[in-house]
């Protein structure tokens, strides 16, 4: 695995500090349930810093690591926006750090899941969602629900974004729904 240290330089540089902050505190939230439901420390560290190294990438960086991957262009549409980088985050680590494919695994599903995804997987997807400041009620449910049942705090967190976005005339990714299908 590559050098924790030089990641984090690598990631100062091309993330805002915001982004970089929020990276540090999903890193330190999927160690603590990697500790919980007994998976490797580092990698669920690791897999939570790097979760969303492509996030501020330009749309010509998208571009080529879109190619790169033979990821289908379809992801450049503006549904994907908030979502693709999750895609070209594990190309983009994959090519140039030949990560374990794990880990690029837990960067590929953060956004959106799958229902395939491992244990890791499943762990920086949540705690991508529950490693912020000013939680929503809903979200410190899901966050408590995270230390007994990932699966069960999966569900919850995506009923939650199901309900909110359809407030806002929007709806749920067609992956995440399998998700809710699948645990239902």
């Amino acid at each position: 695995m590559v050098n924790l240290n030089q990641m984090k330089q690598d990631l100062k540089t091309k993330l805002s500090s915001f982004r970089y902050h929020h990276s540090l505190a999903v890193a330190k939230k999927s160690k603590e349930l990697a500790k919980y439901y007994h998976e490797d420390l580092k990698k669920a560290y690791f897999a939570g810093l790097v979760h969303d190294i492509a996030k501020e990438f330009t749309k010509e960086e998208i571009k080529k690591w879109l190619a790169v991957g033979k990821l289908p262009k379809e992801l450049l549409n503006e549904e994907y926006e908030q979502i693709i980088h999750a895609d070209i985050g594990a190309v983009y680590l994959k090519e140039m750090y030949c990560l374990e494919d794990d880990i690029c695994e837990a960067v590929r599903y953060h956004t959106i899941g799958n229902v395939n995804m491992s244990r890791l997987s499943k762990i920086v997807f949540i705690s991508d969602k529950i490693a912020r400041e000013n939680l929503a009620k809903e979200l410190q449910e899901v966050e408590e629900v995270a230390y007994k049942d990932l699966d069960l705090a999966i569900k919850k967190y995506l009923l939650y974004e199901k309900n909110r976005l359809e407030a806002h005339g929007k709806h749920l990714h067609k992956e995440s729904l399998k998700i809710l299908r699948y645990f239902c």
